[in-house]
Order: structure tokens, then sequence, then C-alpha cells
């Protein structure tokens, strides 16, 4: 069973330009920084070193202690990433879910030069249907605003001089 969540945002800069700040990994620390429940990125890293591509192992240390893995799936520049959290729950939330995944779209934004509308989909696969309620509320209250404050952090370090 999944539950999913979403964000959007059109950011005044160019896809390529949004692309590459929201997929640096040093950029990640300053930009999401949870909400409430939702702990905060400290640090992103690729296991073993190398750069950012399709194929490799993000290691996300959080606020709450954690170090979640995730696979990137897809990286094509400047229009997509998608990533898998394929380990490092803590409780509770190892309680609730197994695994997690998201996907970031960048697309020119119609009849705006040099703009990006850039979508954040969200999902957890839960341990049981019994989680579905609490998860439910985490991402209704707390996810959710987690992902669009990111958003929000990343057009303002892009749109301001």
């Amino acid at each position: 069973m999944k539950i999913q969540s979403q964000a959007a945002i059109e950011i005044k800069a160019s896809p390529e330009k949004v692309f590459d700040f929201a997929t640096n990994l040093e950029n990640l620390p300053k930009v999401f920084k949870g909400y409430g429940v939702i702990p905060a990125i400290c640090k992103a890293e690729i296991a073993g070193g190398g750069e950012m591509q399709q194929g490799v192992t993000r290691c996300v240390t959080n606020s709450d202690g954690s170090i979640i893995d995730e696979e990137i799936i897809t990286l094509k520049r400047p229009t997509k990433q998608t990533y898998r959290l394929v380990k490092g729950f803590k409780p509770p939330f190892s309680f609730l879910v197994k695994s997690g995944g998201g996907d970031w779209t960048f697309t020119p934004t119609p009849n705006a030069a040099n703009s990006t509308f850039l979508t954040w989909e969200f999902y957890f696969e839960l341990t049981s249907p019994l989680a579905y309620p609490i998860m439910a509320f985490i991402m209704s209250s707390y996810f959710q605003k987690a992902q669009q404050l990111c958003l929000n952090e990343i057009k303002k370090n892009l749109e301001t001089p």
C-alpha cells in the first residue's frame, strides 16, 4: 500500500539552472529543512564518492540521526530526477514505512521565458494497511508542507540576487 503527496512551484530560472541547483548534493541541507516530525537534511553524499548520476546511491543524513540510502533511478538533465529510498528509516517511521521515492520534473513554463515549473511527487510504501491512517495524517500535516517549504527555498535561492 502506498501513500502519496505532491508539491509544485514556478521558478524564474531556466530548467537547467533549477535542475543543477536542486540536484546538487551541497544544496540539499540548505533547502530541505524538514517540518514538524519530518527531519531536516544535514548532509548528502554519494556512497563511495563520485558524481551524482543515474544508478548511484545517495546517502542522506537527517537531523533525527537516520541515514537514508536513496537509489538514483533517473537523472536526466534538465527534465527529471527519480529516486527510491531503500533503507535507513529509524523508529517510529520504520514501523510505518518500508520504502519510499520521489520524482522531480522540471518543465519550461509556457509563455514565460527563462522560467521553470518544478513538480515534486513523493510516495511512501507502507508496512501495513494499519499504518495508513497515521501516515495519511503525517503526509497531509507535515510531509507535504516540508516539500513545499523545500521548493520555496529553491525558488528563494535562485531568484534572490
